[in-house]
Order: structure tokens, then sequence, then C-alpha cells
């Protein structure tokens, strides 16, 4: 379903500098920077889409079928299914196959440990974000693949199999939306709420069932309560709520988590997602109001600075 057209001839990012074209509108296409004339991002994209819909494919063809949990990484609500793994292996090998000198972050092969994220190209994979949901069968889980340049997202594919929606987005290029409801790609933009009482505010419980992550939990839920917020949400998948914030379906997510109590989102979580997020206009920063660190445990995004100051200022005033 949705399949896209392979691009072989296409340069590979290692040969030659390519300056990019635009790409025509009614396609769906967009013109895309080129990185330090370096990196052909759009060669990059039709590879992330590829690979997606390859993963996706998978997911579809079992999910009529018993779920199939291997294992447990960080606790035992962190599941890892038979799946997962498959998923991973047909991304990194697809990936390799164009770009064998490429480094590669996935969230299977680097498992509850720690990673290592530099300057060289690097892709970021979670084969299926929002396990727990595709376990229970739930209908929102997503491939999510990123492309990073000098240790920031430059290309970014986030596909929803059992929907079919694919968000992707190049650096200085949009973010857009391709969906079998839609009879070309959509360019995406956040929504202009600027108050938490006219919002939807996604948010996660994560993995961490300790008294602390209990009590931070507790006190972001009541303090958005008593500020009226709209209408409070948990999808279940990181990769999905950021999406549903660039798309302007909610207004604000965010998840918490520390390196120390090993808990909280990783960088294949929400990599692709940051850049998805800005091209559509809005902001991703640590919840302390600081600039965003890809190498963090945390994740907040809101459709503009007002927004997001809101829900800061409430984050510091909350009952611990």
């Amino acid at each position: 379903r949705g399949a896209h057209k392979t691009h072989s001839s296409l340069p590979r990012v290692h040969l030659v500098p390519i300056l990019m074209a635009p790409r025509e509108a009614q396609d769906g296409k967009r013109k895309a920077q080129d990185i330090e004339g370096e990196v052909n991002l759009e060669s990059i994209l039709e590879t992330a889409k590829e690979a997606a819909l390859a993963a996706g494919a998978v997911v579809n063809g079992v999910w009529d079928q018993t779920s199939d949990i291997k294992d447990t990484k960080s606790n035992q609500c962190d599941l890892v299914t038979e799946t997962d793994q498959k998923c991973e292996e047909i991304i990194t090998a697809m990936i390799k196959a164009k770009y064998p000198d490429h480094a590669i972050i996935g969230e299977e092969a680097v498992g509850a440990g720690k990673y290592e994220l530099t300057a060289a190209p690097t892709w970021t994979v979670d084969p299926i974000d929002g396990t727990t949901n595709f376990v229970h069968r739930i209908p929102a889980t997503c491939v999510l693949i990123s492309f990073c340049m000098d240790k920031q997202p430059v290309v970014a594919v986030t596909y929803d199999p059992i929907n079919d929606e694919m968000y992707y987005a190049t650096k200085g290029g949009g973010a857009y939306l391709k969906s079998r409801r839609l009879d070309q790609p959509k360019r995406i933009s956040v929504s202009g709420s600027d108050e938490v009482c006219r919002s939807v505010v996604g948010l996660e419980s994560g993995y961490g069932r300790d008294e602390l992550t209990i009590k931070k939990l507790n006190g972001a839920i009541s303090g958005l309560m008593n500020k009226g917020v709209r209408s409070l949400r948990m999808g279940g998948a990181c990769g999905l709520n950021i999406t549903n914030v660039a798309s302007g379906r909610w207004d604000a997510f965010f998840e918490e988590g520390c390196w120390t109590a090993n808990a909280g989102p990783k960088i294949w979580d929400f990599s692709g997602g940051k850049l998805i997020i800005e091209e559509a206009g809005g902001v991703m920063l640590d919840l302390t109001g600081s600039p965003f660190d890809l190498m963090g445990r945390t994740v907040f995004c809101a459709a503009n600075q007002k927004l997001a100051d809101e829900i800061v200022q409430m984050m510091k005033d909350r009952a611990l």
C-alpha cells in the first residue's frame, strides 16, 4: 500500500556533490537543500521511504496474527518482538546496500544501552515505535527513520502502516503527509493554539513505575488540568505523538526521562520528529526550556513558543 517508485538512477551520497533541483508540486515533491553540497537529500529520502514501506509491509502482514513478544529491555513494560528485529534487519540492509559507509543507530541493535552520535552521516531507526500498541494490536504504531549530518536530522520519515500515513521532511524542504485519503502529498503545519486552555496535549507514562516517576506524571497531569487543558492524550507511540503535533491534530506533547534512571525516549524516537516539527513550524525544546538535546531522554514539542513557555512554567511549578 502507498508504494513509492524506486529512483535507481539517483546518485549515492558518497560519490559526487550534487545540487538539488525543485521537484514538481503536483507529485507531492519539493525542493530539498543540499548540506554543504555533499548530500542529495532527495536520494536519502527515497531510500528512507522505501525502507519504511518495506518494514510497514511486514507489520501489516502479521497484524492479524498472535503477538510475538520475544524479550524485554529496561523492564517488564519495555517489550521486544520478533517483528521488531525482522523489520530493523530489513531497514538496515536497505540502507547499507546504498550507503555502506554510513553509521546506523538502531533501537534493536542498541537495546537498553547507550549510543554515540557523531558528525558523520548517521541514520536512526526505530522499526516499530509503539511496540506495546503493536503487541496489543492497538492501531497506533509506526516505523521511524531519520538521517543526520553534523549531529542534526536533515531527513525524516514516519510511516504508520496500519493507517497508511507517511509523514516526511527534508531540511529546508517542508514537512508533508502522504495518505490514501489524499490525492497528493499535503504540506502540514502546526496548529495556531497558543494557550493550554485551548489545547490538546499529549504525554506518556513511560516505562518507569517508581515513586518519583509516578509523582512527576501525576504532577504534570494535575498542572495541565488546573490550567483548563482542553484534553489530554496518551498515544503510546512517540513518533506518532510528534506528528500529531506537527499536523495540528494535537497542540503539544512531552515525555520525561533521564539516563540515570534509564527511562524515557531515545534518539530513534524523536530525531526525525524534531525535523518534522520544525519544518511544520513548531518548536522542540527540553522541558526546562533549554535547547533540545538529541542525546537526552526527554522530548517536548509544541505548536509555538508561547504555548511551550506556558507548559515549561507549569512543569516548574507542579507539585511533587
